[in-house]
This record gives C-alpha cells, sequence and structure tokens, in this order.
C-alpha cells in the first residue's frame, strides 16, 4: 500500500479520534486567554479531541477527509500544525509519539494490503471517554481477507 496515503489516513484518524481526549497542564504564569483572566498554579484542561474539530482550523472539520494534509496552503498550514495535537505538544508531548506515528501508519498500510474492513452497521458509533477515546459498545466489523 502507499505509505503516504497511509500517513495521511493516521493524521485524519489521529485527528478525529486522538487517543487521549483531555490533558491536564498548570498555568506557569498570569494570563489572559480569550478574554478570561487564568492565574498561575490553575489547573486547564485541554482538548485534542476538540482541537481537531476546530472549524477555525479545519475546513469542515467532522468530514474524514486524509487529503486535507496533500498541500495545504500556508495559513491552513499554521493552523493544522497548531490544533493536530492527538499526542500533545511540546515539552510534554507522548514520549512515544514518533514510534506511534511510524506503527499506525504501519499498521494501516498492511491492513489496507491484506484486509477487507467494513462496518457491519450504518450507525455512527459513538465514542465515550475522557482520558482514553473509544467506540460505546465496540465498532462490529465484517473482516475478509484480500
Amino acid at each position: 500500500a502507499d505509505l503516504q496515503l497511509a500517513n495521511r489516513v493516521m493524521h485524519e484518524t489521529t485527528r478525529l479520534h486522538p487517543a487521549g481526549a483531555i490533558a491536564p497542564r498548570e498555568a506557569a504564569v498570569d494570563l489572559t486567554l480569550g478574554g478570561y483572566r487564568i492565574s498561575k498554579g490553575t489547573l486547564i484542561l485541554w482538548s485534542a479531541h476538540l482541537a481537531g474539530r476546530d472549524p477555525v482550523a479545519w475546513t469542515d472539520p467532522l468530514v474524514f477527509d486524509p487529503d486535507r494534509f496533500v498541500d495545504p496552503d500556508p495559513e491552513q498550514q499554521a493552523l493544522s500544525d497548531v490544533a493536530w495535537v492527538p499526542f500533545g505538544r511540546g515539552a510534554r508531548n507522548c514520549i512515544g509519539f514518533a514510534l506511534a506515528q511510524m506503527e499506525l501508519t504501519l499498521i494501516v498500510a498492511r491492513l489496507a494490503q491484506r484486509l477487507d474492513v467494513q462496518l457491519v452497521t450504518t450507525e455512527k458509533p459513538r465514542p465515550v471517554g475522557m482520558v482514553v477515546n473509544r467506540p460505546q459498545g465496540g465498532a462490529p466489523m465484517r473482516v475478509a481477507t484480500r
């Protein structure tokens, strides 16, 4: 399978369905953000789930479109660089970030080469979880070898 396509599928999947839904941070300084005053030491919860669906950062944010990562215009690229945070950002991002990206890309490519996967239901699975996202009731699938 095409690894570039598999990499785009990995990016788009983790944009819409990051493993971690929320993450805590502590304000290091007093600041104002979005008109809200935040004091140093305040616990802040940020959401990769919401960042991946932000209509300011993503065109048609609820649409699964791996091609959104192909040659975006510079403004869109700058926004998506900040808003694509399934593994966190900065000094406190996931220590396994690079390995996870490689593994997910290779797994997507290998599965696409060898298997035909179809959802059994037309109902969209509802996500549940705050720390780790997962589909409520699972995601029933029919899997066959190619």
